[in-house]
Parts: structure tokens; C-alpha cells; sequence
């Protein structure tokens, strides 16, 4: 085939309207739709978290965008403020002009630039992308402060009125009643008492109306490398959160929820949405903003953790002589013990529970309560590891429930 130059010139030599004229014309058409289509296959700008591989597991390279794979970095000396040098392997395509090196708040960080390189090796996180993305973080000193004293920390007496509120209680029924069909729905198709679902909401960001203004990346980054005590935790939640993002095709900067990380309608972490989000509407998308997404993906987690429909959550408790001392518990356990057991320590509930096994729960104070928690009381704490929240969900729960049907 001549090339467009050879034709061009051939079609000069060529008297106009014969019938070489046509045919070169035709020729010609030919060549430069074929260059335009061709030129319309260039690889274009994609999301910037597509999948770049540590260079042993290169995959084929046809319709991915333009890239440089770089090998894991090291861990620099302590101070440092660029990336080591790294091998880089070029595949033939145009590279992505990200910002050579980590800058900012976090630049002088050696145990983020060891989460990067393991974010590229273990998942295949581009490095200079994720340098990137770093880079803009600046630490939250809020959510420090915030970490630092949580309300779980308070006692029973003064954690309980947090929650259990005219307002919260009247948009419970409120709530229930605007979204009564997607809840229908939901405790029909994961076996999860509505009024729990609707109390899970209002305890966690009444009703949608406080879902948090934290930017995810940053408090994630800032507890991760920034707060000892649970550094781990939140490291791992960073990994959680930055494969959260590549699934949902979202750019990381946009998140916003709580100080600790969690987000949407039931303040989920990224690890729990990774796990227990639905895409309810079946939009594609798993959007815990969205009522439609969010309910059942509450109601999903709760049955994931061992909640059964109709079963005893908790009632007050008698406690009468010394043996009931050893068996309380502050902390949340998986009940292992009957009724029968707990009477014989001095423990009497004070009404009817519907659970095999049970536990008495110690809710300290200036005057500890007790309770005997069931099964579903102890599904709660999956959520939230505090049995004065679960307690602060059941409680609230009841008096939606009493408030919308008037018992």
C-alpha cells in the first residue's frame, strides 16, 4: 500500500473526474480514515490508581493507560525527604507527569514510605501516584484530639443521654416512616428487627444529618502514622481505604465522614464497607450516603454477625448476694452462659429474654447497672466493641419503636 505522501503525489499526476482520478480519490479517503481511527486508539488519561504491577507480574499492556512501574521502595534514612532511588522498568507507552517524590506534612515519614512500597507491591499502587496523593495530606489535628478522647470513654449515665433524645427518638419515627419500604425490605431479606436498623442510623449520624467532615485520606493518614497507640489499626484501615477507592472508582481526596475514618448513613470503616457494603438500587455503585445503598447494608452487617430476627437483645438484671461479682463483664464477651447459670450466681432478669445464651452486662457508673445480654445484644458490639453503645442502640431503639406504635 503507498503511504499517504506516495499517494498524494500519484493523485497530482492524475487528470481530475477519470477514472484513475476515482479510484486514487478512494485510496486517499481510505488512508486518512484509517490514520484517524488509529489515532482515536491512543491510550488516554484513565484513573490513576489502574493497576501498575510490581515488574514480575507484568501483564499484557493493550488498552491500559500510559504508566512506569517502578520496583517497591525501601525504607530511607530517618529525615529523609525524597524517595530512594528505585529501578524503574518503562514499558513503551507515554508516562503519567506525576510530581517526582513525596512532599508536604508526611514527607520525612519513613513508615510511609515503607505503607507505599508495600501498597505496590502487595496491591500494584502506582508509587508516584500514591506519592502524590500523600503529598497533599495534611494532618488533622482535630481527629489527634478527638482519638485521644472518645465518648465511649464517659460512664454509663452521662454516654446514655447523648443518644436517647426527643429529637433523635421523633426522627427515628420520622426516618422509619420516609424510608418504610426500603426497611420493609431490608428486615424481610437479612432477618434484622427494623427498629434496630433505624436506631443504628440515629446513633450514628441522626438520621444522615452528621455524617462527619473529617477528609477520610487525611484522618486515616494523620491517626496511621501520627497516633501510637492504634497505629496499626489505622494503617490497616488505610489499606483498606485506598483499595475501597480503586474498586469504587473514586478518587481518594473526595471522602468525608468521621474523625476515625468511618463514613456514610451508618458510618461504616473502610474495611466494614469493603465487606458488608450492598449496592441496594443497583446502580453499580455502593453509595453509603444513599438510604437505598446504606440500609441494607446495615441490615447485611448485622446478619453477617450473628443477629437473629424476633431474638432477646437485653433486660435490666436483679444481682443479689457475691457470686454475680465474677461473672459481670464490662467489656463485650459472646455470651456463653444460660439462664439457669446466671440465676445460680445471684443474677434474676427482670423480664422475658428469647436467647440461648447470655451474659450479665456491668455498666459502670457512680452506680453500676446490670443487664443480662443475649445473643443479638452481643451483634451489636460486632459494630461498635462498647456495651454502653449497644446498650445506647437498644435503648433508643425501644423508644422509636414504642413512639411510632404506641408500645
Amino acid at each position: 500500500m503507498l503511504s499517504s505522501t506516495g499517494l498524494e503525489m500519484e493523485f497530482m499526476k492524475i487528470v481530475h473526474g477519470s477514472v484513475q482520478w476515482n479510484k486514487s480519490l478512494s485510496k486517499l479517503v481510505s488512508v486518512v480514515m484509517m490514520g484517524g481511527v488509529l489515532g482515536g486508539c491512543t491510550a488516554g488519561p484513565q484513573w490513576p490508581w489502574v493497576f501498575n504491577p510490581p515488574v514480575a507480574n507484568v501483564p499484557s499492556q493493550q488498552g491500559l493507560p500510559p504508566t512506569v512501574i517502578r520496583q517497591p521502595v525501601g525504607s530511607p534514612s530517618v529525615g529523609s525527604t525524597t524517595a530512594p532511588p528505585s529501578t524503574n522498568t518503562t514499558i513503551p507507552r507515554q508516562p503519567v507527569n506525576y510530581p517526582a517524590g513525596l512532599r508536604g506534612d508526611y514527607a520525612s515519614y519513613p513508615a510511609l514510605r515503607q505503607f507505599i512500597g508495600k501498597m505496590n507491591s502487595q496491591h500494584g499502587f502506582d508509587i508516584a501516584f500514591l506519592e502524590q496523593t500523600f503529598s497533599g495530606v495534611q494532618r488533622d489535628k482535630e481527629a489527634l484530639t478527638k482519638a485521644g478522647a472518645p465518648t465511649e470513654g464517659q460512664v454509663w449515665r452521662a454516654y446514655r443521654p447523648i443518644f436517647l433524645t426527643e429529637e433523635r427518638i421523633n426522627g427515628g419515627v420520622d426516618f422509619w416512616n420516609r424510608h418504610a419500604a426500603l426497611l420493609d425490605a431490608a428486615t424481610r431479606q437479612y432477618g434484622v428487627d427494623t427498629e434496630y436498623l433505624v436506631a443504628i442510623i440515629g446513633v450514628e449520624t441522626q438520621y444522615g444529618k452528621n455524617t462527619g467532615k473529617h477528609n477520610t485520606l487525611q484522618a486515616l493518614t494523620t491517626l496511621g502514622f501520627d497516633f501510637p497507640r492504634r497505629a496499626s489499626f489505622y494503617q490497616k484501615e488505610l489499606e483498606q481505604f485506598l483499595l475501597l477507592s480503586r474498586e469504587e472508582k473514586v478518587r481518594p481526596q473526595i471522602f468525608n465522614g468521621s474523625y476515625a475514618g468511618a463514613m456514610g448513613l451508618g458510618q461504616f470503616i473502610s474495611s466494614s464497607y469493603r465487606s458488608y457494603a450492598i449496592d441496594g438500587n443497583r446502580d453499580g455503585k455502593r453509595d453509603l450516603w444513599n438510604p437505598q445503598d446504606a440500609i441494607p447494608s446495615v441490615a447485611n452487617y448485622f446478619a453477617k454477625n450473628g443477629w437473629k430476627r424476633g431474638g432477646g437483645v437485653a433486660v435490666p438484671a436483679y444481682v443479689s448476694g457475691a457470686g454475680y461479682a465474677s461473672i459481670a463483664e464490662a467489656t463485650p464477651k459472646k455470651p456463653s452462659r444460660t439462664l439457669g447459670e446466671l440465676a445460680a450466681k445471684g443474677v434474676r432478669p427482670q423480664g422475658a429474654i428469647n436467647s440461648a445464651k447470655v451474659s450479665l452486662i456491668k455498666l459502670e457508673g457512680t452506680t453500676d447497672e446490670y443487664w443480662v445480654g443475649g445473643e443479638n445484644f452481643y451483634a451489636i458490639t460486632r459494630y461498635n466493641p462498647s456495651s454502653k453503645y449497644a446498650m445506647a442502640v437498644h435503648q433508643l431503639a425501644q423508644e422509636i419503636r414504642k413512639r411510632k406504635f404506641g408500645f
